[in-house]
């Protein structure tokens, strides 16, 4: 039964509301700790870290109330993978945030992805110029291949139009929620890939449809047969092998994935009420199969400082990400 099925009107226009609280706690927090000029991947790290116990606070006591367990992890790096295209080659990066949400139910897991490039904005609305070559590959996705971040290399084809595909309108300064005019007053948004963007749809809801099976890009689990199940697949398994660092916010370097215990590490993965996680997540679990095993510090964790804060902001791969997993518990 899909999850839309189980939840009235109202429930879901909560998990609406608990997304949009999320996102205004994090986007608040970064223009809080940035030391300098708040950017994009500001807002980007305090929503896949800082965001999600707001989330999940929200999210699981209603899911729980319908059978469905939540697991809920996040993490980022910034600048990579890069990839090229067309002739002359064009080089961007492939995006900013990938939101992943897998199922089970019975066993079986299905999953949704969607890819999303952040741009900042003050009136809910920003013009990219005709030849910008990120519009370029969010609204034709021609042939690509990766040229970093560790990805194999050679031509893809994803057959995207736009259902696993989105840019997302970031507001470019502090407000409370009753200044501003955006969707949903969430000061995310999301707008399909044109010169002129316009925040059409808070990310909110965007958040919401991925958790209901409304939005999002079906992938294929196990062997992939397309490119698509192929490099979301490998963006996982990629970024589950780096560390995080934000020095604007004062974060890193750390473990992707550290014990909400260990002092004076930065939480990147947040799992609430752990006696309620089915244990059909954790048998079929997105974050044990990508992110099972993580380096200490991508300086070998030895405390010293070989690489530049450059490149230390932006690691040699990985996506940053958010990943949904829920469970219809059998009983």
């Amino acid at each position: 039964m899909p999850l839309t099925a189980l939840l009235a009107p109202h429930e879901c226009e909560s998990l609406y509301s608990g997304a949009n609280s999320a996102i205004w706690h994090s986007h608040s927090l970064a223009k809080q700790l940035a030391k300098s000029t708040v950017r994009e991947e500001d807002y980007v790290a305090t929503l896949v870290t800082n965001g999600i116990p707001y989330l999940a606070d929200r999210w699981v006591p209603l899911l729980r109330s319908k059978g469905v367990s939540l697991r809920l992890s996040g993490v980022f790096c910034h600048g990579h993978p890069q990839v090229s295209f067309g002739s002359p080659p064009r080089q961007v990066e492939l995006a900013d945030l990938l939101v992943v949400h897998q199922h089970t139910k019975k066993g079986r897991a299905s999953a949704r992805a969607i890819l999303l490039q952040a741009k900042m904005s003050r009136d809910s609305t920003h013009r990219l110029p005709s030849s910008d070559a990120q519009l370029h590959l969010f609204s034709l996705w021609p042939p690509f291949e990766f040229v970093t971040g560790g990805l194999t290399s050679g031509l893809r084809d994803l057959k995207e139009h736009g259902k696993g595909s989105r840019y997302a309108l970031v507001h470019d300064g502090q407000a409370y929620p009753e200044q501003i005019t955006w969707a949903d007053q969430c000061p995310w948004a999301a707008s399909p890939a044109k010169q002129q963007l316009t925040a059409d749809r808070s990310l909110a809801r965007l958040l919401g449809d991925m958790l209901l099976n409304k939005d999002g890009r079906p992938f294929q689990l196990g062997k992939p047969k397309d490119d698509w199940s192929r490099t979301i697949q490998e963006l996982l398994q990629t970024t589950g092998r780096r560390t995080y660092r934000r020095a604007n916010i004062g974060r890193g370097p750390a473990p992707r994935i550290t014990d909400a215990t260990a002092p004076g590490l930065m939480l990147m993965y947040v799992e609430r009420h752990q006696a309620d996680i089915s244990a059909q997540i954790s048998k079929a679990s997105l974050l044990e199969r990508y992110f099972g095993t993580v380096p200490i510090a991508q300086d070998g964790g030895d405390g010293s400082n070989t690489l530049s804060n450059e490149q230390r902001d932006r690691p040699s791969g990985g996506l940053s990400s958010l990943i949904i997993e829920t469970a219809e518990d059998m009983g």
